[in-house]
């Protein structure tokens, strides 16, 4: 480990047993075998410093479950159909299980400034005693992206971006 963020983490991640990093890939919509490939690998390339990897996309053409079974039993990468209210996502394949790629997370820490940042703030939440948690959380919040309050927000966000809900 050449980073002092990715050292820390290394540090802390051994200490706290029950913390697990999952990494989506989102698209709009995968209609054919060729987009799915191509979202797949990138789901998979963009995972390698993650427990857990996940393609997520709102519309999934019919015709390509068995490929997704396929390349999820190949590599590990879960599926997930997204819908407007998340209640009503669905789970399409788990994703697997992965040990934390510390050569991975250092050298992204070395070339990316926001990932170290990230890992950084991550590390500093696993170990927060209880009164520095919500200072610590609120950090990571702001280098995160931003969520919706509510589903108002998501609706109008959906609508303004042309996404079916």
């Amino acid at each position: 480990m050449q980073t002092k963020a990715s050292q820390n983490f290394l540090k802390s991640i051994n200490r706290v047993d029950t913390f697990k990093l999952s990494s989506y890939e989102i698209k709009k919509e995968i209609n054919n075998d060729s987009e799915l490939k191509k979202a797949f690998f990138q789901a998979v390339s963009n995972s390698s410093w993650a427990n857990y990897g996940y393609l997520v996309a709102f519309e999934f053409s019919d015709s390509l479950t068995e490929e997704m079974e396929r390349l999820n039993q190949s590599f590990g990468i879960g599926v997930i159909e997204l819908n407007a209210n998340p209640y009503q996502s669905k789970i399409l394949f788990p994703a697997k299980f992965r040990n934390l790629d510390f050569k991975t997370i250092d050298k992204l820490c070395k070339i990316n400034k926001e990932f170290e940042k990230f890992i950084e703030q991550t590390e500093k939440l696993m170990t927060a005693a209880d009164r520095y948690y919500k200072s610590t959380e609120k950090e990571l919040d702001e280098i995160c992206d931003d969520y919706f309050a509510n589903d108002t927000e998501v609706e109008n966000y959906c609508k303004d971006n042309n996404i079916p809900s």
